[in-house]
């Protein structure tokens, strides 16, 4: 996964769900301090469980979040169990911070280390670097490796063989993945249909481009796909996924079919003669994933997402 940054990182959402999980175990502790801990603690290792869920890493989060109240108690950690791996400590920080301190009872058995900065007035976790060891007790954020050495530590028995997921999060804040475009950058000016969500023109619609191939079943013809996002009430994401033809070409090839696999739902669509659109529109709550296909005949090409 590249990004238009020369050091990678990775802003996550923390939603709802995250921020109950983290005051539940919170309220386990009677102590305020230890308690501030525990639920930084806990946003920390669901943001990172949640850029593994991207990369399509298996984790057992499951065990994390049952873990003993004595254990919490006693310990300061923050551990992700890697399938395949081990065990990553995701380490909370503060906007500004400039040193992570790493307690003792974690300097051992762990594979490496994620700094997080919880950021809970915009409600963002950022991944700031990976690190494999901790010499001094403390990490530097400035020294920290980028997310790309995270990336090449992962097991292979812990990835699955696709690309990782489009993060569309990061796109409201002007971080695209490569080779999604500006729209006009792709798509014929006499095509640029108006592509806000519901048919309406709004400044905080985002809208994304890429090129997709399906070979020679398109006899050289390429089409593109389309992401156009927009912010909804209750912290959701309208998503409006739409392909078109490019170049001088003016309408779809006859068959073509746009399907959007959803976690507990699917829908389908597909192009007839003279079809110079097709699309499929639904919402998203943030974190959750869906792929996108784009198919004619066997040819098949998917794209991940993490909303």
């Amino acid at each position: 996964m590249t990004y238009l940054t020369e050091h990678l990182m990775f802003k996550v959402p923390l939603t709802a769900d995250v921020y109950r999980l983290a005051e539940k175990l919170s309220r386990e502790q009677k102590d305020p301090q230890k308690a501030r801990q525990v639920y930084l603690n806990s946003l920390a290792v669901s943001a990172v469980d949640f850029y593994c869920q991207c990369m399509e890493v298996e984790t057992e989060a499951i065990a994390r979040e049952s873990e003993h109240l004595a254990l919490r108690s006693l310990m300061d950690i923050a551990d992700l169990e890697i399938e395949g791996w081990g065990k990553l400590e995701c380490r909370p920080v503060l906007p500004g911070a400039k040193v992570c301190p790493v307690p003792s009872e974690v300097l051992e058995n762990r594979v490496g280390y994620v700094v997080v900065e919880i950021n809970e007035q915009t409600n963002r976790a950022t991944l700031l670097g990976f690190a494999k060891t901790v010499p001094a007790g403390e990490l530097v954020i400035s020294q920290l490796e980028s997310l790309e050495g995270l990336i090449d530590c992962f097991p292979e028995s812990a990835i699955e063989p696709v690309y990782p997921a489009v993060a569309l999060q990061q796109w409201f804040d002007g971080v695209f993945e490569e080779g999604w475009q500006a729209v006009d950058a792709v798509i014929s000016p006499r095509m640029n249909l108006g592509f806000a969500r519901g048919g309406g023109s709004s400044s905080s619609t985002i809208k994304r481009a890429k090129v997709i191939d399906l070979g020679l079943l398109l006899n050289g013809q390429t089409v593109a796909l389309v992401i156009n996002l927009q912010p909804e009430a209750n912290s959701e994401v309208g998503i409006l996924v739409q392909v078109l033809p490019m170049g001088e070409q003016k309408y779809l090839p006859t068959g073509l079919k746009l399907k959007v696999n959803l976690e507990s739902d699917s829908a389908e669509v597909e192009a007839r003669t003279a079809d110079n659109l097709i699309q499929l529109e639904f919402s998203q709550r943030p974190s959750r994933t869906f792929n996108v296909q784009v198919s004619l005949g066997d040819a098949v090409v998917t794209e991940e997402f993490a909303a």
